[in-house]
């Protein structure tokens, strides 16, 4: 298959556009359709300094934690929290795990039954 469609198989769009705007045209597409970019990501201190921006604007209502600005993640808040929520899950297990006694026996019996017919007519 061919870059330029024949003459004949290109769909009629009513539109007649000069072959120099037309190359110019496929030169645009052939760049925005192409699989590898030039173009950097864009740096996390831009992303920092936009929500600093946010924070020091909105009187503290937006990014106000800092935790998202900062330039490392704060490691050991998450480690402190996780060490105090395995102490609060082995503390609540412990418990009940006391109060956890042998199985008692229980008689089931049926309770009795009184059928009552309704009344004949």
């Amino acid at each position: 298959m061919s870059d330029t469609p024949d003459d004949e198989t290109a769909p009629e769009s009513g539109i007649e556009l000069d072959p120099a705007e037309e190359s110019k045209m496929r030169e645009l597409l052939k760049g925005a359709l192409s699989s590898k970019r030039d173009d950097a990501p864009p740096d996390s201190e831009f992303l920092r300094g936009v929500q600093k921006r946010l924070r020091d604007r909105s009187g503290g209502k937006f990014y106000a934690d800092g935790w998202s600005t900062a330039k490392h993640p704060p490691t050991y808040t998450y480690l402190w929290t996780s060490i105090l929520m395995l102490a609060i899950v082995l503390a609540v297990y412990a418990t009940l795990t006391s109060l956890v006694g042998e199985a008692a026996e229980v008689e089931n019996q049926p309770a009795p039954v009184q059928i009552v017919f309704p009344k004949s007519r």
